[in-house]
């Protein structure tokens, strides 16, 4: 189960939790029941932001920020058109693919004596930046990229690890429960007579 992450709901009677496995689909989870009337916008107020990167743990300068919602429905798009087995929008995997890109920019490739492989040094300093990077990495893996999943019930994308590739739910806790006791009542209510 997924722990609560520290963001202010507002209104919103929800939680936020980390479900994706991945920075880019934790970040394009930001909306809650996208295209509903429950949507929820994550990333407002605007401290809901500092919030988030630090749970996810980037290291990246806030200041230059632009955007960002923009960035997060493209990511949205991508990951859930891939999620549904269709081809994403070439426009948005090019937008994805110019931002990870220029993530090279003051970045040096070292190679420490004693280790088995090379590494990038030098941190990724902008957030879409960082997040394109990420969604790139999940991107150009068929094999992760085949278990890149969304949520039965609220649409959430998430990494499906488990070894069978059954897992339906962002959080069984949350929208399993919902969905299972939408079920029983349909059961219930189907078996009354009339």
């Amino acid at each position: 189960m997924a722990e609560a992450v520290a963001l202010d709901p507002g209104a919103y009677g929800g939680t936020y939790k980390l479900v994706g496995g991945a920075p880019a689909l934790d970040f394009a989870n930001l909306v809650s029941y996208r295209g509903t009337s429950r949507e929820h916008d994550w990333l407002l107020p605007p401290s809901n932001l500092a919030a988030w990167v630090a749970a996810v743990g980037l290291e990246v300068d806030l200041e230059a920020v632009d955007d960002v919602a923009g960035l997060r429905e493209v990511l949205a798009r991508v990951f859930l058109a891939v999620a549904d087995a269709t081809t994403p929008a070439a426009a948005d995997v090019a937008r994805i693919g110019a931002l990870a890109g220029s993530a090279g920019a003051g970045r040096r490739l070292v190679f420490e004596p004693g280790e088995p492989a090379a590494r990038w040094a030098g941190p990724v300093r902008s957030l879409p930046v960082a997040l394109a990077r990420d969604a790139a990495e999940l991107l150009t893996s068929a094999q992760t990229l085949r278990r890149v999943t969304a949520c039965d019930e609220c649409r959430w994308v998430f990494l499906d690890t488990t070894r069978n590739h059954s897992r339906r739910w962002c959080d069984p806790a949350d929208c399993g429960n919902r969905s299972r006791q939408r079920r029983h009542y349909q059961r219930r209510r189907t078996a009354l007579p009339t």
